[in-house]
């Protein structure tokens, strides 16, 4: 089989390239044991978003409402009240290394039979006026805090989830609750800081009844309840699912008018399934060929086929199974110490090249033309004053031989091979001037970066 890509870097389509090579959990996890600072570097990935952070339960130190207010009956007003200091160092080692922030307020996924938080909280108005010193905290110094400009904070997680069992992991009560409660946090909250984009709510699914009754409840309030941006999940198999999805949420939100939100996916992995087979052999793809090119496929969608302007992949830490870009490299337990650390050592695997790949096609900015012919194969393409580069995926489940039309080319490019028996290895380099023309050889499952090799950042930390 054949496919045919062409790609003129001299013409951009006036669209920035997204901000999609984010991930949930920061670069240091396990109570700061396992460090990945280095790497998030490297990736250059532009959001951490802070939900189920050092998980179960945040180690009742890290980011859930419940894990810095401890005591809902204390003084809301009293920096005594709040429990920042964990919390504050995560936040600045995910800022250390060039990421931005998702604040999720709310709590983590509770998979335990007997659950702690999930129910709702019983004074919607103090929670939004705890979750507003928060802010304050983290933005305007209060209560010994910082100026970090936070500017992305969602409102709960998965509420929809687990609507129709009596096993409700993430919310106990009603989409009528909910649309309360959301209506409540996000007016205050909005109040107090107009600048900041308040949103929500993490749904787990991209439209079902219990979203429709959320909107059709907040949409008919006067006023409506603000939301800035809307965050959604997608845990699917097949990389076009990722585009099907996002039109949905559009059609969504244009429906019950809150067209001008913006789509942030703020949590996806490769899912063949959810019975235990599949799970399984889906964490295993995660680690492998399959889910590293599975994950520039999907960054190619998004960026070409979709308006979701940030996603954050799940996830990042290496002690979860959901972890498809790191391994632990050299086993340490000792922790962050100032001026000394002991700490475990991460190494990437062939996944972590996708969203590398990615990050140098976002350095570059600008999304330029491209054509395939293949509705199997997946590809997205940059060009910038630091050079030009095309991202490919083959998701056809058949080898194929990319034929690759090049024009508008600048200096060298390098030819870079992630499947089965490659990791980001460089097949050839090539300086032809304006046009290039190559066939490149791509298995079932792999992916490829053709374009300027750009140096790594350089830590700052």
């Amino acid at each position: 089989m054949s496919t045919t890509i062409k790609v003129d870097f001299a013409k951009k389509t006036g669209k920035r390239v997204q901000q999609l090579h984010g991930f949930n959990s920061g670069p240091m996890t396990k109570v700061f044991t396992y460090d990945a600072r280095p790497l998030f570097v490297e990736g250059g990935f532009p959001y951490v978003r802070l939900h189920d952070s050092e998980y179960p339960y945040g180690s009742g130190e890290f980011i859930d409402i419940p894990c810095i207010f401890k005591n809902f009956d204390a003084d809301e007003n009293d920096p005594k009240s709040y429990n920042f200091g964990n919390t504050d160092e995560y936040i600045r080692q995910s800022l250390n290394v060039g990421s931005r922030i998702i604040y999720r307020l709310g709590v983590s996924i509770e998979h335990s039979p007997v659950k702690r938080y999930t129910d709702s909280p019983k004074d919607f108005a103090k929670w939004a006026r705890i979750c507003e010193h928060i802010i304050r905290h983290y933005n305007e110094g209060w209560a010994d805090g910082y100026h970090w400009n936070i500017e992305y904070w969602e409102i709960w997680n998965e509420p929809d989830l687990d609507r129709e069992t009596d096993n409700k992991r993430c919310w106990s009560g009603t989409a009528a609750e909910f649309a309360e409660f959301y209506t409540v946090a996000a007016r205050h909250l909005k109040s107090c800081f107009p600048h900041l984009k308040i949103g929500g709510c993490g749904f787990s699914s991209v439209r079902n009844c219990f979203i429709e009754d959320f909107f059709k409840d907040i949409s008919a309030r006067a006023p409506r309840a603000p939301m800035d941006f809307y965050t959604w999940h997608r845990y699917k198999g097949v990389v076009a699912a990722y585009a099907e999805g996002a039109a949905i949420v559009r059609d969504l939100l244009t429906e019950f008018g809150y067209g001008e939100a913006e789509s942030i996916l703020d949590e996806w992995n490769m899912i063949y399934g959810w019975d235990r087979d599949n799970q399984a052999e889906s964490y295993r793809a995660m680690k492998d060929h399959r889910g590293a090119a599975f994950y520039a496929g999907v960054l190619c969608v998004l960026q070409e086929k979709s308006d979701v302007c940030i996603a954050t992949q799940f996830e990042a830490d290496v002690v979860k199974e959901f972890c498809g870009i790191f391994n632990v490299k050299d086993m340490c337990v000792g922790g962050l110490i100032y001026g000394s650390a002991k700490l475990a050592e991460l190494e990437p695997t062939k996944g972590f090249y996708a969203f590398k790949s990615f990050n140098l096609l976002y350095r570059m900015q600008n999304s330029v033309t491209l054509f395939c012919d293949n509705d199997g194969v997946h590809a997205t393409a940059a060009a910038g004053e630091e050079g030009v580069g095309v991202l490919v995926s083959n998701q056809s489940g058949e080898q194929t031989d990319a034929v690759l039309e090049l024009s508008g080319v600048r200096g060298e490019i390098a030819v870079r091979l992630t499947d089965a028996t490659h990791t980001n290895e460089v097949l050839m380099r090539l300086s032809a001037g304006e046009a290039v023309k190559l066939t490149l050889p791509m298995a079932p499952d792999s992916f490829a970066y053709i374009g300027t090799d750009l140096p790594d950042p350089v830590p700052n930390y």
